[in-house]
């Protein structure tokens, strides 16, 4: 049986080229240089699948806050309320982070977590 990478319209034969051995950006795959037979990583579409795994990754986290934050408003708790809008902030923040444009590869991409205490995958 052959197995076939398609990358776009076109198919490639998988033992004829050397495919990246993680798939995190599999939807970011390009069709590898006329000198290569190697499948490349478009950076900009990992970098926006990336901010994409961020968002998802602070739902949670918002939920959280979102609950802290109404009990500090029933409160009156207007310090807490500022600590919590501002931790809030950060996560909108978070997929326009600096690490994210300047990651020249999938690995440095990858580290890029920006979001405390969560592990974006």
């Amino acid at each position: 049986m052959t197995t076939f990478v398609k990358i776009g319209a076109t198919s490639y034969k998988a033992a004829d080229y050397t495919v990246p051995a993680d798939r995190t950006f599999r939807n970011a795959w390009s069709a590898p240089a006329a000198d290569t037979t190697v499948i490349q990583i478009d950076m900009v579409a990992a970098r926006k699948i990336w901010q994409d795994k961020i968002r998802a990754a602070r739902k949670t986290e918002f939920e959280k806050l979102d609950t802290l934050y109404m009990r500090a408003l029933e409160a009156g708790n207007t310090s807490d309320q500022a600590t919590i809008a501002a931790q809030k902030q950060a996560l909108r923040d978070a997929p326009t982070n600096s690490g994210i444009a300047a990651a020249t590869t999938p690995d440095e991409l990858k580290a890029v977590q920006p979001i405390p205490n969560v592990t974006v995958v």
